[in-house]
Formats: C-alpha cells, sequence, structure tokens
C-alpha cells in the first residue's frame, strides 16, 4: 500500500469516527461548556482533501530529496563522476601514470652518449578534471608533472549545443595533426606514436577550433587557428598554425571504415631580432627550423636522423589516413608530406626576421620536403574489438576481466614505420649570416637521414584502466648525423652508409 492510499484510508476511519452515534458521543462527550459539535459529512470531505493536500507536498519534498541525494551519490567511470543531468552539471577527475623501461643497443659501441642502453623514464603523470557546466559548456584540463617539472596535456573550454551538429573549442589541445596524434596515448598500439609526428612537431598548441558532425556521427569536419606555441612563458605572437581534418567512418566490408585527410600550414616565428636560438622541434620557436626523430621510444634523448636547424619562414603538411576494424583485427595506415618554405640566398632578413651576426644559419639550396608513412596490423587473442570514437581509436572493453577471475584481453600487433629527412638541398646549402650578406657554401651529408622500424608489441589489459606493453623494435638508418662514426671504414659516401639498432622496452600503465 502506498503512503498516500493510507493516509487517504486512515482519513476514512477518522470521518466514521466523527459520524458516530449520538448516544456513543454522549457518553464519550467532554462537558457541555468544552464541547465539539462533531463534523457533518461536508467539513470531513473538506478535511480529508486538506490532509491529503498535505500529503502531496510531503510526497513533492520526499521526491525532491530523492533527487538531491541522486546528485551527490557518484557514479563510476574509471573514478568517481559527479552530475547532475537536469541541471548540467558534471565533474570527474582524470589522469594516467605511464611508466617506461627501455633498453636500445648502442651500434658497435661507436656513437660517444651515455644515453643509449638501459634506461628508465616516467613518461607521463598526468593529473586533471572534465566535466560540463550549464547551458552546453564543458571543460577538460591536465597537468604532467613527469619529467621533474608541470607540463599540460589539454586546457580547453568547449561549447557543444544540444541538437546543433557542430562545437566550438578554445584553449590548448591538438591541431588535427594524424588519426594517431588525435588518438591518446592510453590507447596506441606502441609506446610512442609514428615517428612522423615526433619528426614534424605534432603537439598541442593554444587555438580556437570548430567541430560539424552529422547525426550519426559517420562524417566528421574540425579546422581550427592556433597560436605556434603551446602553454608556456613565452610572449611570441606572429607565428600561428592553420589546420584541418576531416574524417569518415561508415559500416562496410563486415567493419568499420576510417577514412581521412589532414593539412596544416604553419607560420613560424620571428627571431625578435636575431635574438633567438635554434629551435627543438618544428614548428620552431624562431625561424630555424629542425626536424628529427627518438628510434622508437622516449628512455634515450639520441637521433639517429636530424636535418639539423635551418632558416625557414614556414611549412606545409598534408597527411592521408586508412583504417578498419573487423570484429577482433584492426588494420591502420598514415602518410605525410612536409614541404618547408625556406630562406634563399637571395632573401633579406630583417627587423624582427634577422639573424645577429654571431648567429648565421644555414640556408638551403631550395625549399626541403621530407614523407613519412607507415602501416600496421593488430589481433585480439581473446576476442575484443578495438576500441573507436570520434574520428580516433578510444578504450577497449575487457571481455573477461582479471578481477573476475578471466585472463584479461591480449593482443598482438605489427608495424612498419618509414621517416625521410633525406634531402639534396640541405646538404647543398650555404652559410649566411643575413647581415653581411656573406655566403659560404655548406656541404654536409649528414643532414637529415632515413629512418625505418620493424615493430612488433604485445599489449595486456587485465582491467580496462591497466595496460601492460611490451616492444620489440629493429631500428634501420641510412645516412644521418651518426653514420660517419658508425660505419668509420666504409668506403660508401657518407649519406649512403646504414646501420642497425635493436631495442625493446615495457610500458606499464594505469589511468582513470
Amino acid at each position: 500500500m502506498t503512503t498516500k492510499a493510507f493516509t487517504l484510508a486512515l482519513l476514512a476511519g477518522s470521518s466514521t469516527l466523527m459520524l458516530a452515534s449520538p448516544a456513543f458521543a454522549q457518553a464519550e462527550a467532554a462537558p457541555a461548556e468544552e464541547a465539539v459539535a462533531p463534523l457533518d459529512a461536508e467539513g470531513a470531505a473538506a478535511k480529508a482533501a486538506f490532509l491529503e493536500a498535505q500529503v502531496e507536498a510531503l510526497q513533492q519534498q520526499l521526491d525532491e530529496l530523492k533527487k538531491q541525494m541522486g546528485v551527490v551519490t557518484p557514479g563510476w567511470k574509471g573514478a568517481p563522476l559527479y552530475e547532475d543531468k537536469e541541471a548540467g552539471w558534471s565533474f570527474k577527475p582524470r589522469g594516467r601514470i605511464q611508466y617506461d623501461v627501455g633498453f636500445i643497443e648502442n651500434p658497435d659501441d661507436r656513437i660517444n652518449s651515455r644515453n643509449l642502453g638501459f634506461n628508465t623514464r616516467v613518461r607521463r603523470i598526468r593529473l586533471g578534471a572534465e566535466g560540463t557546466i550549464p547551458g552546453d559548456f564543458g571543460y577538460k584540463f591536465e597537468m604532467d608533472f613527469a619529467n621533474s617539472a608541470v607540463g599540460f596535456g589539454d586546457a580547453i573550454i568547449t561549447y557543444a549545443p544540444k541538437g546543433k551538429p557542430w562545437s566550438l573549442t578554445i584553449g590548448n589541445h591538438e591541431t588535427f595533426e594524424s588519426l594517431e596524434q588525435i588518438t591518446s596515448s592510453r590507447f596506441i598500439s606502441f609506446l610512442e606514436r609514428a615517428q612522423m609526428n615526433d619528426a614534424f612537431g605534432h603537439t598541442r598548441r593554444i587555438g580556437l577550433s570548430f567541430g560539424l558532425a552529422d547525426k550519426a556521427n559517420i562524417a566528421r569536419l574540425n579546422a581550427g587557428i592556433f597560436a605556434a606555441h603551446s602553454i608556456d612563458a613565452s610572449f611570441d605572437n606572429d607565428g600561428w598554425i592553420g589546420a584541418a581534418r576531416a574524417t569518415y567512418s561508415p559500416q562496410a566490408l563486415g567493419g568499420l571504415l576510417h577514412l581521412g585527410a589532414n593539412l596544416q600550414h604553419r607560420e613560424f616565428q620571428s627571431n625578435n631580432g636575431g635574438t633567438a636560438s635554434s629551435s627543438t622541434g618544428a614548428p620552431s620557436t624562431n625561424q630555424l627550423a629542425r626536424y628529427r626523430a627518438r628510434p622508437f621510444l622516449q628512455t634515450t634523448d639520441v637521433r639517429f636522423v636530424d636535418t639539423g636547424s635551418f632558416a625557414a619562414s614556414s611549412d606545409d603538411i598534408y597527411g592521408v589516413e586508412l583504417g578498419g576494424i573487423f570484429k577482433s583485427l584492426h588494420l591502420a595506415g598514415e602518410a605525410q608530406w612536409t614541404k618547408v618554405n625556406a630562406y634563399s640566398t637571395g632573401d633579406v632578413a630583417t627587423g624582427l626576421d634577422a639573424f645577429s651576426a654571431a648567429n648565421t644559419a644555414l640556408v638551403p639550396s631550395g625549399d626541403p620536403s621530407f614523407f613519412s608513412w607507415y602501416a600496421e596490423a593488430g589481433y585480439f587473442l581473446t576476442g575484443e574489438t578495438r576500441g573507436y570514437k570520434n574520428g580516433a581509436w578510444d578504450r577497449t572493453k575487457v571481455l573477461n576481466p582479471f578481477s573476475k577471475g578471466g585472463s584479461g584481453a591480449f593482443q598482438i600487433n605489427a608495424r612498419y614505420d618509414y621517416l625521410d629527412l633525406d634531402s639534396d638541398k640541405l646538404k647543398q646549402g650555404f652559410t649566411n649570416n643575413f647581415t653581411t650578406g656573406l655566403f659560404t657554401p655548406s656541404n654536409s651529408l649528414s643532414r637529415g637521414g632515413i629512418q625505418t622500424g620493424y615493430q612488433a608489441s604485445l599489449i595486456w589489459i587485465p582491467e580496462d584502466y591497466v595496460r601492460f606493453l611490451l616492444q620489440y623494435t629493429r631500428t634501420q638508418v641510412e645516412g644521418g648525423p651518426f653514420a660517419a662514426a658508425v660505419k668509420p671504414t666504409s668506403t660508401e659516401p657518407v649519406d649512403e652508409r646504414s646501420y642497425g639498432v635493436n631495442s625493446v622496452a615495457l610500458r606499464a600503465q594505469v589511468d582513470f
């Protein structure tokens, strides 16, 4: 019996007693001066209606209290999720820990560096939060405490109006560079993303972007304008990036296909009147560009391929993406072309673009261009399917978690990864200080190089938010800055000397 029904029954019983026989009333009546006249039928009904209204009011208060209890009681999505769907508020902490252990050979022990061999590294320690705010606004931010310094992941404010196909994002976020770069490091197939992302300087920048998707979320378009720097102490403001990415992911061929294309135009920062030094990546913090890549893991800072710094004002990157998920099998591949707009011997750098007399720069004999591509295949031995969401790889749901007596998910992956930073326009350039106008030929066969990776990985996911990844890589290098040292007795030109390096690494990861 409900509360309301019980109350009405009680009221009915009370009304019956009020209308009892006069003899009973006289026997129990109070003295004449204190007697209260019994209620007639109409009065009893009015009182019952009044009490019923009170019960309904109390029931309403009880319902509101239940709703409030539901709001303050957190759900669980890898971490506590506090959510009030009606009001539009939500809050969830997020973070990850990635710890790497690796060994990479020093080829013939000929490279003078302590940073090859066995090493360990805390790759990422991130802590942040994400959620929604009334009015269709959202937020996400992460701080990275690895390497004894504070860095930043996504730090964004979003606006995604309900029922609309578009959204806006402002803050520190990816510039729509590639499938793997857009994908979180929590869900990639190897310790590091494909080397095109390292070599071509893909990372987060501060900017404003626009997103558009169809109702079925099959076709997506993102475009944005970004500063040339991420969250840092820089006040440089004349470098910028324009970027766009389109993806199409239909159900086809018995699975899900991923087709994509991306492009970027990046204007580098000026030299601030010749006071800037060379950068560590591209686009540069000034107009000295540099492209290089680690050998597929970050337990070393040695780069076997490296263009060195050279004078350039901008670059353009064009990329294509292809992928597919067919039950436990996934396939993926990407290619990117980078064309650099370099200074020439006929250019005169003045004002903020000027190089100081002490800071000379290599001027290529033309505009260098670089190329990279990879192809991979992966298979879940335990029947899972690789996650995919919003044009990127996503979390895999473990079918038989370790905590419930299962083995967890096991996945094997193989990849071929090719990077070509070899350019005759860099090898046969000129050294120019842009002040005296003197040009000195600079012929160096050690600039650039070609790096190819043959990779295999085994991933164990015991629980949805725990991951272990074991990786083996055979790195094949042709040319580059260490070819002469590794192959000193070879009669081949330096840029044609090749050598191989083996490496093995393990990552332990927890995220929430």
